[in-house]
């Protein structure tokens, strides 16, 4: 049965520092991200992976090009995988904002916040549209194919979200880790949950 693996990016500058960039501020790799996304890496050569996707922000496209060069494959681009527009929020420090508007990260995985709809903020179901609509394309397109995408955190709850019809409170509350894998599997169109946060051992005690 064919495979799609979303692998989040791994450790940024901005998650080190809290920062919320979003789309538009370049947070690169930090050298424990690089070592992550390496190791990552690593586990996948031992599939035969057929198409690799990846979405524009760099410190996915800084992911992908570790394991393409490792895998000897190249990447494209699919703005389906984006990270969320953060609109007005870009910029500020996620302590900041909770301590300012209390749980309004929890709140973003329902439907409508009018306080998030003030700072410009993508819907979650404007997340789920597209990241279903890339997941239906892979279906249709590469059926036999196992595909690798680079993408980030909440496009990630977003598969999980469509396919699980998780509640806000659970989605806020799942992790996913940076440069870990979601493994998708398809068959007669239909797709099954294989693995979440599937990493190295090494790494679950610290993370």
């Amino acid at each position: 049965m064919p495979l799609v693996i979303l692998m989040r990016h791994g450790q940024a500058e901005n998650n080190v520092s809290r920062m919320l960039v979003g789309r538009h501020i370049e947070a690169h790799l930090t050298p424990q991200g690089r070592e992550q996304v390496a190791d990552a890496a690593k586990q996948l050569k031992t599939i035969k992976i057929d198409k690799i996707f990846a979405s524009p922000v760099i410190r996915a496209i800084e992911t992908a090009q570790i394991v393409c060069d490792t895998l000897g494959m190249d990447y494209d681009i699919d703005e389906r995988l984006y990270e969320i527009e953060l609109g007005k929020l870009v910029g500020m420090n996620y302590e900041e904002v909770t301590t300012k508007y209390g749980d309004l990260f929890m709140r973003f995985y329902t439907e409508r916040d009018p306080v998030l709809e003030q700072f410009g903020v993508e819907a979650f179901s404007a997340v789920k549209q597209r990241i279903k609509s890339f997941l239906d394309d892979a279906l249709e397109k590469h059926s036999g194919s196992n595909i690798l995408t680079v993408t980030h955190l909440d496009p990630i709850k977003a598969a999980l979200a469509t396919l699980l019809e998780l509640k806000p409170e659970a989605l806020y509350r799942w992790h996913i880790r940076n440069a870990s894998m979601t493994v998708l599997k398809h068959e007669s169109k239909i797709y099954s949950l294989s693995g979440v946060n599937v990493m190295s051992v090494h790494r679950y005690p610290n993370e």
